[in-house]
């Protein structure tokens, strides 16, 4: 069996960054970079909330060592972890690289339960011996989907609607481009719908990754207890 520590992560506050002009000259300024508006701060702090109480509720959690429990306990584990620091790096006004992790939580949690619903033992074995899963992304959710826990569909709506701006964000294509101008300077430029956005999918997306753990865990009271915070997020 496996345990899961607890864990603390640290508060972080709002910082200044420099602010750069793209073109025409003009004078070096800098700019406090503090998240945008009260919604975004309260959303940001239930979703530290949802946090708080899913480090807790993950401490002595205990699994089964084998690759099909243990793998997708770490690629929930992690997809956990990536939307932390999503909720991080928003709460710091650093945008971009919040929304450049939307993609490896989300990767990360499909991953996850494919391994542990889907894979065949041959299929497993060539993750850990070669890094390597066959199936396209979409085929992963496809076949997550056809089991009954997942018969919303919520995965494939996420990723039909989302995919191709999960991607440029994560590597740098038009998404991130176009929100790095304000007028002649080069600096972030996210307005407040798009932060929500993430913020609430980030709340979902954690609390289903922990539902999932504790699924591996047998601790039914736990996955009720995520989806009652879910129907709040």
């Amino acid at each position: 069996m496996l345990v899961i520590p607890h864990s603390h992560a640290k508060e972080c506050g709002d910082i200044n960054l420099p602010m750069t002009p793209a073109a025409g000259g003009g004078k070096e300024t800098n700019m406090e970079t503090s998240t945008s508006s009260e919604n975004v701060r309260t959303a940001i702090s239930m979703a530290q909330d949802d946090l708080a109480w899913i480090r807790a509720s993950l401490e002595g959690l205990e699994i089964k060592g084998d690759h099909r429990h243990r793998i997708p306990g770490q690629l929930f584990d992690l997809s956990i972890e990536h939307h932390a620091g999503i909720i991080t790096l928003i709460s710091m006004a650093t945008y971009a690289s919040a929304f450049a992790l939307v993609r490896c939580a989300f990767e990360c949690f499909v991953r996850g339960a494919w391994i542990h619903y889907c894979a065949s033992e041959q299929e497993i074995e060539a993750f850990v011996e070669k890094d390597t899963i066959a199936p396209k992304f979409g085929d992963l959710i496809k076949a997550i989907e056809e089991r009954p826990e997942f018969s919303v569909k919520f995965l494939s709506t996420v990723k039909q609607s989302a995919w191709s701006a999960m991607n440029g964000y994560t590597h740098g294509g038009v998404h991130q481009v176009s929100r790095r101008l304000q007028g002649d300077y080069i600096e972030p430029a996210f307005n407040d719908d798009s932060l929500l956005e993430v913020v609430s999918f980030c709340r979902t997306m954690a609390l289903i990754a922990f539902g999932q753990i504790g699924s591996l865990a047998g601790r039914s009271d736990l996955v009720d207890q995520a989806t009652d915070r879910m129907k709040k997020a």
